[in-house]
């Protein structure tokens, strides 16, 4: 074998090395992602009272009044958005305390009386009868109210419990309102969801309703585990139809499978965007959920003077996080999911996406842990290897047979006088053309990195307000748009494009651009994308609004 061959072979095998050849768990599906995103902000309400009262025995009782329902925060302060009929009673009670718990008594001795008649009488009484057996019940049993205490906390993903005050509240729909409310816990970096466009929604898309159905609270079904009320519910549908209420506001339908606890809970699109709030179905009929339009909410959010595109810090890490996972960068993983840990302690999501990262760190080969952690070392340990194994094969190069050996004596012929003397005798061999002068210049200009053709796959330009910023080639190696100057390729001064907004490189002949988990996204033909492959005659922009446009050309 030719020591050129074994040179190659051993380069060849040291980059297989660096490859890794671990086992790998199964990629993140969308659905998956989608319930990353949106889980850790959705939150179980309990809202409602409890009245203590006593009979003619003097025995103190208690009566509590409370229902559960769904919630998400929308703003990392503490603010959350529910519907406005999952804290209806708590609302009233905190209006009028005294009177409202008496008739929270009332309304117990009214049912208590008529369910009594009937199971005696064998059908319901009318309206004498029923305040005969009221006044009845009363005169005996001589209830009166003793004590009375409003519940009202949420019970975050991570297990915190706290208590929550309404800052802004609108009834039910059947009631005249909007069914929103905005809450308010004492928290801060809370984790959130984004809002997105109810408008452009369109027939059959997908979308999947989260929260808390009366199945996994194991006080109303226990079968379940107590953590049940930790872990909420992702169920999946579609967009059935866009419809207006009885007093025309909008309201979209949906198929997503749902029940008594998702009230209040979110409706999100693919990319994990809240597009409804789950407000009530039809009963007995499947198929027939409807939701308050986000639109409408946001305009309610407003006007509690919550802001509600407010990020924080847990919301950059929790975002990062996502993005290393869906790249698969698990070593940048692991420090940024024990970072959203310090911030959100216990929470299952983080701690599933914990043992997920660890698992695959696990399945690397050793080799492929030196090149993840440490690229820069491993170039230029193989740039070294290349430059060893070129000066051994150099200086192992074999001597030709004709090197070594003295030349043979060959007589000068006579040169006539008077000839310039360089001319040969007749009859003589040529003499050997002079050696090639080497050039003192290089055909490759310039040595400080220009690009040469052949690296050069295409090329991107950049508009920024209609006006060219430039025009940037595209390499084979990748490119990377944003606002910060220390890591960026391509600088873009403008406000909707993040510090690391997109990366760019070739392939085949298309180019392959991935969002590097931008705040304001990226759009592909009008669509937010993650990664994707585009064409030169597809429009691409950098945030929604069309501000800042990229141009490719092969």
């Amino acid at each position: 074998m030719k020591r050129g061959t074994v040179a190659c072979v051993l380069l060849a095998a040291v980059l297989l090395l660096g490859s890794g050849t671990g086992l790998r768990a199964q990629k993140l599906t969308e659905e998956q992602m989608t319930a990353y995103r949106v889980r850790p902000a959705v939150v179980l309400i309990y809202s409602g009272l409890a009245v203590a009262f006593t009979l003619a025995d003097g025995k103190e009782q208690t009566l509590p009044v409370y229902g559960s329902g769904s919630g998400f925060f929308i703003n990392p302060d503490g603010y959350l958005v529910t519907n406005g009929h999952v804290v209806d009673s708590f609302v009233k009670y905190t209006e009028d305390k005294d009177g409202y718990a008496r008739k929270v008594l009332d309304d117990a001795i009214t049912e208590k009386v008529a369910s009594d008649y009937k199971a005696a009488n064998g059908r319901e009484p009318g309206p004498r009868e029923l305040q005969q057996a009221r006044d009845e019940f009363i005169r005996q049993n001589k209830p009166e109210v003793t004590g009375h205490e409003g519940i009202n906390y949420v019970l975050l993903s991570n297990s915190e419990t706290m208590r929550f005050e309404v800052k802004k509240f609108s009834p039910s729909i059947p009631d005249g309102g909007k069914d929103i409310a905005i809450l308010k816990v004492e928290r801060d970096n809370c984790p959130v969801v984004m809002l997105g466009d109810s408008s452009a929604l369109v027939l059959q898309q997908p979308v999947f309703t989260v929260g808390f159905p009366g199945v996994v609270n194991p006080d109303r079904f226990p079968l379940l585990a107590k953590e049940n009320t930790l872990k909420s519910s992702i169920t999946r549908g579609a967009i059935s139809a866009l419809k207006t209420d009885y007093k025309g506001m909008a309201v979209i339908q949906h198929d997503s499978a749902t029940s008594p606890g998702n009230s209040g809970g979110p409706t999100v699109t693919t990319d994990g965007r809240v597009i409804g709030v789950h407000s009530y179905a039809a009963i007995g009929a499947d198929g027939f959920k409807f939701c308050v339009p986000i639109n409408a909410a946001k305009e309610f959010i407003r006007d509690a003077g919550v802001d509600y595109n407010k990020t924080a810090d847990f919301t950059v890490v929790y975002n990062k996080l996502l993005q290393s996972v869906w790249d698969e960068r698990w070593f940048d993983a692991q420090t940024q999911v024990s970072t959203a840990l310090a911030y959100m302690k216990n929470e299952p999501d983080l701690e599933q996406l914990q043992r997920r990262i660890l698992q695959h760190i696990s399945e690397m080969g050793f080799f492929e842990k030196l090149w993840r952690q440490n690229k820069a070392v491993v170039v230029v340990a193989v740039i070294l290897l290349i430059a060893i194994l070129v000066v051994l094969y150099m200086s192992f190069k074999p001597v030709s047979a004709a090197q070594g050996k003295p030349a043979a004596s060959v007589p000068s012929a006579p040169v006539p006088p008077g000839s310039a003397g360089s001319a040969a005798p007749a009859g003589a061999m040529p003499a050997p053309a002079p050696p090639a002068v080497p050039s003192d210049k290089t055909s490759i200009e310039p040595s400080d990195g220009t690009l040469f053709e052949g690296d050069i796959r295409g090329s991107v330009t950049v508009i920024v307000k209609g006006q060219e910023q430039g025009t940037y080639p595209i390499t084979t190696m990748p490119m990377v748009l944003g606002r910060d100057a220390a890591s960026s390729t391509v600088v873009i001064q403008n406000d909707l494009v993040s510090k690391n907004h997109l990366k760019v490189y070739p392939k085949d002949d298309q180019f392959y651009i991935v969002d590097l988990g931008s705040t304001n996204g990226t759009y592909v033909n009008g669509e937010r994308i993650t990664e994707q492959l585009v064409k030169p005659e597809d429009s691409v922009q950098l945030g929604k609004k069309g501000e800042v446009k990229l141009v490719f050309k092969k």
